[in-house]
């Protein structure tokens, strides 16, 4: 039985645990290791490594219980990068009753949140860093479905 709305927690950090356990059990289905770090493990939140050890990649997770189109980033966003470091956004489509996944690279994260600042400041908004999807869903939910040490994006 799928899980109703109303019967979902608001408590931020089992849904934040949730989306955690969620991208693990993903990528193990796809014959990866994915190991979640210890609550609260700073900017790390999923290490993962192909079978062989040739390969690895580090995943910070972002979760909303919410259909959202935007996830916060914290304000030290800028300070996780690197070749190998991944954002994966997750939101709770209660219709289908499982989380919807986007991947993107801390790259491409830090240039849309810097966007987004820089639209905020113009505006006379408060400036909040947060990645936006706006109209990038389709690219985002692809990546996150072809994700592995086969796949360079």
């Amino acid at each position: 039985m799928r899980p109703k709305r109303e019967r979902l927690t608001r408590d931020k950090s089992l849904i934040g645990a949730a989306g955690v356990h969620y991208v693990v059990s993903e990528l193990c289905l796809r014959g990866l290791i994915a190991l979640p770090t210890i609550r609260n493990t700073a900017g790390v939140d999923v290490v993962v490594v192909n079978k062989e050890g040739s390969w690895h990649t580090d995943i910070q997770v972002k979760t909303s219980r919410s259909k959202v189109t935007s996830w916060p980033v914290g304000t030290g966003y800028e300070l996780w990068q690197g070749a190998n470091r991944y954002y994966v956004f997750l939101r709770f489509d209660t219709k289908a009753g499982r989380f919807d996944a986007f991947l993107e690279r801390a790259d491409k994260v830090i240039e849309n949140t810097a966007i987004g600042l820089e639209a905020d400041k113009t505006h006379g908004r408060t400036l909040w860093p947060a990645f936006r999807l706006e109209d990038q869903a389709d690219r985002l939910r692809g990546q996150w479905e072809q994700f592995g040490p086969d796949v360079v994006l």
